[in-house]
């Protein structure tokens, strides 16, 4: 009697873990549906002639910054900035969430604008907004432990925002955009890597997982004011990301011996041949697993090297600064906005990529084709889990018959 129920129960498990495996398998197979993704992104010079992005503004933004005084955590000058921006752009929803570090209370502010038809996909845009407390890199040694300007440090990335968000609204986009407006990026300490970013670094440890899921592309704009405009991509970043910089940068002329959509040569402004490195508000959404970019210039001022010139110095002035420059940053995250650059699409296998292209023009019925295809896979799920569940069944009534033997 023993080796028999023994032998039955062995069985009842071994059917257990079969539905298990079915269960999870058919779960598996339903998400595999939705892992593929990729940046879809259009011709970004079918929209070259409708840009928008004020430079002129943006410039006058960075003066208008530098005037309220450093940008320090906590101080009068951050919140008037703040809630400037907040008056500004009212089409974008705010909150402002405050943090302690150290010896200061930093203050993020995120700004969300949602159209009616919003997929729920999130292009989130990230400048710091807090000056530098201390000139570390300036030639006279008086003058170091003051606060500088912080015009290209700060305030550039700040204007481009703004601007950004004046325009947001009239673009017809189809998902959300976040301004995240970071405290505390730049009130580190040389050669201690975890004083900085300290704004990016508490948001993102207080997103929810759906939150930070949903976000499909996270870029950062930083220091990109200057009348020498270079830059090249960093490091610890998302390349899928990074490759739909590429065309655009080709298309609006800053890429040399690339040709831009009026057939002219570019400037060497974007090498794609070189990555540098940067502790910046890139780092903390790269290693939480969100698709990171940033747009930096790392050599502030004519022939100025890595990490040189007005960099950190009383010197980083408003008249350091270029509206062109500026434009050049707004027209690219402009042109990603209106060409879909930076929003996810589902992968079209090898398999079924002739089907996809001969239905191209069906509209709305390929999210119905994947819904279908889901849905078959928990039917199929299903009938696997009925048919082990009457076996083992089956297994229990013979056990209870073997046990009133």
């Amino acid at each position: 009697m023993l080796i028999k129920r023994q032998s039955s129960e062995c069985l009842s498990v071994v059917a257990f873990l079969l539905i298990s495996t079915l269960f999870c398998g058919m779960l598996s197979s339903v998400s595999a549906d939705k892992s593929d993704m990729v940046y879809q992104g259009t011709d970004p010079c079918d929209y070259i002639e409708n840009l928008s992005f004020d430079s002129t503004s943006a410039n006058a933004s960075v003066s208008w910054q530098t005037e309220l005084g450093p940008r320090l955590p906590g101080s009068n000058a951050s919140a008037n900035l703040r809630l400037s921006i907040i008056e500004n752009l009212t089409d974008f929803s705010f909150t402002e969430s405050s943090h302690q570090r150290e010896n200061f209370t930093l203050t993020n502010l995120v700004g969300t604008y949602s159209p009616a038809n919003s997929t729920g996909q999130n292009v989130v845009l990230v400048a710091h907004y807090d000056s530098r407390f201390m000139a570390d890199r300036d030639d006279n040694e008086s003058m170091i432990y003051l606060p500088i300007d912080g015009a290209n440090d700060g305030a550039s990335g700040v204007a481009v925002l703004i601007e950004m968000g004046k325009i947001i609204p009239s673009m017809e986009l189809n998902h959300d955009v976040t301004l995240f407006f970071t405290d505390a990026e730049d009130q580190g300490t040389p050669s201690y890597p975890k004083t900085w970013s300290y704004g990016a670094d508490a948001w993102v440890e207080n997103l929810t997982e759906d939150y930070r899921d949903n976000i499909s592309a996270y870029i950062v704009v930083d220091m990109i004011g200057d009348a020498f405009l270079d830059f090249t991509k960093v490091s610890y970043t998302s390349n899928d990301l990074w490759d739909t910089v590429t065309p655009i940068t080709a298309a609006l002329g800053m890429m040399e011996n690339q040709v831009d959509c009026y057939g002219n040569l570019g400037q060497p402004i974007y090498d794609s041949s070189k990555t540098r490195s940067v502790i910046d508000d890139h780092i903390a959404a790269h290693q939480a697993g969100i698709p990171a970019i940033n747009f930096i210039d790392l050599n502030y001022g004519e022939n100025a090297s890595f990490f040189g010139g007005y960099w950190h110095t009383h010197d980083d002035t408003a008249d350091k600064v270029s509206a062109e420059s500026l434009g050049l940053i707004g027209n690219i995250l402009e042109l990603g906005l209106v060409s879909s650059a930076w929003t996810l699409t589902e992968e079209p296998s090898e398999n079924n990529a002739n089907d996809n292209e001969a239905n191209s023009n069906d509209g709305g019925n390929s999210q119905a084709k994947v819904e279908n295809t889901v849905e078959k896979s928990k039917f199929v799920g299903y009938v696997a889990i009925g048919i082990v569940s009457l076996v083992l069944i089956t297994i229990l009534i013979v056990d209870i018959r073997n046990a009133k033997q």
